[in-house]
């Protein structure tokens, strides 16, 4: 987990250095991703995020409140606009505005120009010939003359072996 973690990293500072488009990473956007219930986890991910809430008593305080208020995302602290367990924040939860996920016959990945709507999905569709590689890791679209950078997790194996153990709701870890 930990080299997948610094290759992931790797990729996002790439991106970011590539291209000075600033994208919602999630946290911000109150009515993208940290509205919806559908991320998975992996066992080790399970394991840090329990700990992490076990050491501080004030975010898991807060974790329960926000349940009690029946939040989506149990750790997205609206008030603040940020994620409660940012330090230990699950993949699935950190690169999903920079990935683009290969499809039978295309690409998807979030808009890099519409923030996310809840009741609008603002995911693109992209033809598999307008998807340019740039590195290893790394594909890019030009969308309005400007090139867009996405991980692509597919090429990198220790994501591909990740996403076979991804199998606990990030939800589900305060209901222990």
């Amino acid at each position: 987990m930990i080299k997948l973690r610094i290759i992931l990293d790797k990729a996002f500072e790439d991106i970011n250095r590539l291209s000075s488009k600033k994208r919602c990473n999630q946290f911000s956007n109150l009515s993208g991703c940290c509205r919806w219930d559908y991320s998975l986890i992996s066992s080790e991910e399970e394991s840090e995020i329990s700990n992490f809430l076990e050491k501080n008593i004030e975010i898991y305080e807060k974790v329960i409140e926000n349940k009690k208020n029946e939040s989506t995302c149990y750790f997205h602290d609206k008030i603040n606009k940020k994620c409660l367990i940012e330090k230990v924040r699950p993949i699935c939860c950190r690169y999903i505005s920079y990935k683009i996920y290969e499809k039978e016959d295309c690409f998807k990945s979030c808009s890099p120009t519409n923030p996310c709507q809840k009741e609008k999905s603002t995911v693109i569709s992209v033809s598999k010939e307008d998807v340019y590689v740039e590195n290893e890791y790394i594909k890019y679209i030009i969308l309005n003359n400007e090139k867009i950078y996405f991980i692509d997790d597919k090429s990198i194996p220790e994501y591909v072996e990740y996403k076979k153990n991804q199998n606990i709701k990030l939800s589900k870890i305060i209901n222990k």
